[in-house]
């Protein structure tokens, strides 16, 4: 067990929250370290695209970007010949 040292007047003030809630003055102050500490976030890995289910591959072929060149970097030209594929008669 370790020990915490507070001043007279912060311990008596941590000991009449604690009466308040019911609790010892080492609960309560347990229960605030539990509370305010923030929880570890997870880390995610992302799955190659190979490792996903078809339904998924396909959705993301859907919306991948075309990849513009050098010399169009706002992707207007792109844009066009992807629309004029598109709706072009």
């Amino acid at each position: 067990m370790a020990t915490i040292v507070l001043n007279p007047s912060l311990y008596s003030q941590a000991q009449s929250y604690a009466k308040a809630d019911g609790m010892s003055v080492e609960e309560w102050v347990a229960m605030l370290i539990t509370r305010f500490t923030p929880a570890k976030k997870k880390k995610y890995k992302m799955k190659k695209i190979e490792e996903l289910s078809p339904e998924l591959q396909a959705l993301i072929g859907f919306a991948k970007p075309a990849v513009a060149s050098d010399d169009d970097i706002n992707g207007d030209r792109a844009r066009t010949e992807y629309l004029n594929e598109k709706y072009a008669l």
